[in-house]
């Protein structure tokens, strides 16, 4: 089922202050992270536009600062929102009548956590708290907007944040092993624990094609090599490292530095990380599926959300020839031109 989009500018970001940007070509959307041990990253989007009068009469707002969105018409569900970040514009040739048909206007848009990697934290002195405290304590501070879904009450260590709040927030995910949802809205960002129950009420399948089960054309299945540890090392803020392993030296060591209250507490997250990537050979990594061949276009609103935000953390089944694997998302892009889509989902 093919799908239609609508890109829209604002300069305060406020409700009904939008408007739509015409004779879009095409969009690329970029959420969440590839696997679990990589650090998040703010999520991005590229837009090209033809501007066959924009030599003439330019659109102002096409600056760094102006918030975009964009939506799946076809649907009506809302996908993403960033700000603009850098604005190219191709001049073509010929230029008749004051129209260049050969013109484009290529806009990069970034989420609200690119926001917090440039923001310094200048030394400030976080008390150790209940991670629900220490979060607000940080939107305080940031004055960028950060709320949390899921259990709050974790402890958590205090620290003195030397470099930006968008290493406080990786830091914060790691240690609480959630996820990131940025780009839902313009105000603020989320974190996600994993104790938030958040299935899919749709899947995936090679074979069935229908509302509950979207087809996917392409499936990457890849050597844990990168991600395969037999001994790890938890190293907590202000408290003694935590250390486990299996098998005997020489070992394959995963270190990562946390925010636990106790080397008890660093302990168990270390016990966990052994036993997610203590194990070698192939597993699942993504799925990619072309819009115009669902029957039922659900890729768009996966466990009843319309935000592609917010689709880290949400669990799923993939069926692949007969054997059906349980699966989180941690990331997805959306690749879309006026005559196809293409939804791929990192797992």
């Amino acid at each position: 089922m093919p799908q239609d989009y609508l890109v829209e500018y604002s300069t305060t970001g406020a409700a009904l202050s939008w408007t739509q940007i015409d004779n879009v070509q095409d969009i690329a959307i970029t959420i969440g992270r590839q696997r679990q041990l990589d650090a998040y990253n703010a999520s991005q989007a590229t837009i090209t536009v033809r501007y066959p009068s924009g030599y003439t009469s330019p659109i102002t707002e096409m600056v760094s600062g102006t918030f975009i969105q964009i939506s799946n018409a076809t649907t009506g569900n809302f996908l993403w929102t960033g700000v603009i970040n850098n604005v190219d514009v191709r001049y073509g040739i010929p230029f008749a009548g004051g129209v260049g048909n050969a013109d484009f206007l290529s806009i990069s848009v970034e989420g609200k956590f690119a926001q917090y990697g440039r923001l310094q934290g200048l030394s400030y002195s976080m008390a150790a708290d209940t991670l629900s405290n220490q979060i607000a304590t940080c939107a305080t501070q940031t004055s960028l907007g950060l709320t949390i879904n899921g259990t709050q009450t974790q402890a958590m260590a205090a620290t003195t944040i030397s470099s930006t709040w968008g290493d406080w927030v990786n830091k914060v995910l790691v240690t609480i092993n959630g996820r990131l949802w940025d780009g839902i809205d313009v105000a603020s960002m989320t974190m996600r624990t994993p104790n938030q129950s958040y299935a899919t009420t749709v899947n995936f399948s090679d074979t069935t094609n229908n509302a509950t089960n979207q087809v996917y054309d392409q499936i990457n299945f890849g050597s844990y090599a990168d991600n395969y540890y037999t001994q790890v090392t938890v190293d907590p803020e202000n408290f003694a490292e935590a250390t486990v392993q299996t098998g005997s030296a020489p070992y394959r060591t995963l270190l990562t530095n946390t925010f636990n209250a106790s080397t008890a507490q660093a302990t168990d997250y270390a016990n966990y990380l052994l036993n997610n990537y203590d194990s070698q050979g192939f597993a699942l990594l993504s799925i990619s599926c072309l819009a115009e061949a669902q029957s039922t276009f659900k890729l768009d609103e996966l466990a009843g959300t319309t935000y592609l935000a917010s689709l880290p953390g949400i669990s799923c089944t993939v069926t692949f020839r007969g054997t059906v694997f349980n699966c989180v998302i941690e990331g997805a892009s959306v690749t879309a031109t006026p005559e196809s889509s293409r939804y791929t989902f990192y797992l």
